[in-house]
């Protein structure tokens, strides 16, 4: 009896540890390399997202997701008046609030297809899981030329 007990528990230890050792979600390794997606045109709004990812010993590391002004190239977090319509609107989050919550989720997560919906801002998160799909490709074969985005329709 000690000795099956002993031996199940060793299985699900190993069981666990593998299944921890996945870093996405196909347990494909990512190459350590910066990697880049960007939207291929600007937005209705003048808005050109874009997502830079810093992968360091297969995992993702560090995580940009932002949006380039068509008018002058300033960052979209850094805005304090599309801030202000956002939070002027009744809106609970912005963009410098959701793209920081998205860009940890990934770095936890390690996979953008789990990364929780920001409330407040589901077209963005969304397009933030289709780029970092498309990016992920490369990332896993260590290309690091810029990947392209048709964005996504605009409701």
């Amino acid at each position: 009896m000690k000795k099956t007990l002993a031996i199940t528990v060793a299985m699900l230890a190993v069981m666990g540890t593998m299944a921890s050792c996945g870093n996405n979600s196909d347990n494909e390794a990512y190459k350590d390399g910066s990697y880049r997606v960007e939207a291929k045109d600007f937005d209705s709004h003048g808005w050109k997202e874009y997502i830079n990812v810093t992968v360091k010993d297969g995992k993702i590391a560090e995580v940009e997701f932002d949006a380039l002004s068509q008018e002058d190239g300033h960052k979209k977090t850094e805005d304090q008046e599309y801030k202000d319509a956002y939070t002027g609107a009744g809106f609970e989050t912005y963009p410098a609030d959701y793209t920081e919550k998205l860009e940890k989720g990934l770095v936890e997560k390690q996979d953008a297809s789990k990364v929780d919906t920001v409330a407040g801002a589901t077209n963005s998160s969304n397009f933030f899981k289709q780029m970092m799909k498309e990016l992920d490709k490369n990332m896993k074969k260590g290309d690091t030329n810029t990947v392209t985005v048709a964005a996504a329709s605009e409701e």
